[in-house]
Formats: structure tokens, sequence, C-alpha cells
């Protein structure tokens, strides 16, 4: 089985983290992302979601085989292709988005949101990684201190403190929170209208 399940479905393109039950980031589960973030510039879909599967978390952490130094270098340079990745889909103005359900921690919240958009249920809650455990690094360095500041992301990352998804929403982290008796049918909605958005403007830009 893949770790990460990928599927184009009506112009959108599914990006599943499979490492149940808390999805945690291993060096060939960034390849497999990495690969499909690649192929999605010339699948050229209206949108990107990018989750987890499982009830529990979104993703909670890493797996190394071991505490090697090249262990965590050779994750640290699958998690900077990734990187890389978002910044080309950028570029193509492809649209991306985090849809988060459970532990959204450390890692996992800066691989969130390296996302455009980032969604969230009512029930996840986030934390951001240890100042020695990044592992995104454009994530806490570019990112989120350009959403609420250098000196919020340092003292979170140095406090270890958990976040509900509202106070994510609060401080701007998440964009959008969704009800958990509504979860699925509101995400649906949602992502069909970032898609259709998505569209138009291509449809606009396109030479007549």
């Amino acid at each position: 089985m893949p770790d990460v399940h990928v599927r184009l479905h009506k112009n959108v393109l599914w990006l599943v983290l499979n490492r149940p039950s808390l999805n945690n980031l291993t060096v060939a589960m960034l390849d497999q992302l990495n690969t499909a973030l690649r192929a999605a510039l010339t699948q050229a879909p209206h949108l990107i979601v990018l989750t987890g599967s499982g009830e529990q978390a979104f993703c909670a952490g890493i797996d190394l085989p071991d505490d090697s130094e090249s262990a965590r270098l050779a994750l640290l340079k699958a998690a900077e292709q990734t990187c890389q990745e978002f910044e080309e889909l950028r570029a193509h103005q492809m649209p991306t988005v985090a849809l988060m359900k459970g532990s959204v921690f450390g890692p996992g919240l800066e691989l969130a949101v390296l996302c455009d958009t980032l969604i969230a249920h009512e029930q996840a809650i986030f934390r951001l990684p240890a100042i020695n455990a990044k592992v995104f690094l454009s994530a806490t360095a570019v990112y989120l201190p350009a959403v609420i500041g250098e000196e919020e992301t340092a003292r979170l990352m140095q406090s270890g403190e958990t976040l509900t998804a509202q106070q994510a929403m609060q401080r701007r982290i998440v964009h959008q929170v969704l009800a958990a008796r509504r979860f699925l049918p509101d995400a649906e909605e949602l992502l069909v209208m970032l898609s259709l958005i998505h569209s138009q403007r291509e449809q606009k830009d396109s030479p007549v």
C-alpha cells in the first residue's frame, strides 16, 4: 500500500497521507508526495487537496529508522524538496488546500501551512514544532511569520502550546473551521467553490 494515495476526481487532485493512525512522515512518504506534486504540473488540476487518512490525525510527527544524523538529514532533504514543489505550484497558480482532522502537530502543521488554504474540522488541534524539531524550514521561517509574526511564531515553538481549531483561526493560521456534524458536506462545498474560482480565473486569463 502506498504511503500517499493519489486520486484525480472532477479536476480535483487528492493527496491522502496514509500511514495510520498518525500519518507520521517518512522519507519514502515525502518522496511519494513530491512525485505527486511534480506530476500535478502536467495534470493541471483545478485544485490540489492534501489530507490525512483516518480520524486521529492529519499528520502528527515523523518516523525515522533510527536517531542517526544521516536519517535526520535525509528527511530534511526530502522536506526541502517538498517546499520547492509547493513553490512551483504557486508559481504556476495551482491552488492547494490542506483539509485537516485530528492532530496537526509539528511537521504536520508545517506541511499544512505550505498550502494556500487551510480548512479544519472543529475538533482538530494544532501545535508548532519545537525549535530544534523543524522539518519544513520555509514554513516556520517564511509562511508562519508572515501570518502571525516572528515573535508569536517563536513563542508558540518555545511553549509547545496546543491550539484548538478556533484558536488557530483567530491567529489566521487556519482559514476556515467546519462543524463536526457537517464536516464532509461543508468541505465538499468549499472545495467545489475553490475549484470553480480557479477554473473561471483560468478561462479569464486564457487568450481568446
